[in-house]
């Protein structure tokens, strides 16, 4: 269960595992943003997604996190 999740600056190639989160659109912006999750063991990864960091919510009650970007709510 993840129990943290911030935005964070682009980090550097291979300091966290990485998973891209992007929608094939013609229209997609050349922004991303970069979002740290940490689980309950305290392990860290993170997540790149399509569009310019605007918040990112993480709701216990319901095991989800929302991403908003300038392009998409992931």
């Amino acid at each position: 269960m993840i129990t943290k999740a911030e935005i964070i600056k682009q980090p550097y190639s291979g300091q966290f595992k990485e998973r891209i989160y992007d929608i094939s659109n013609k229209s997609n912006s050349q922004d991303w943003t970069w979002i740290k999750f940490e689980d309950k063991n305290t392990n860290e990864w993170c997540g790149q997604f399509r569009g310019a960091q605007r918040a990112v919510a993480l709701s216990k009650k319901y095991n989800q996190i929302l991403v908003a970007t300038s392009d998409y709510l992931f």
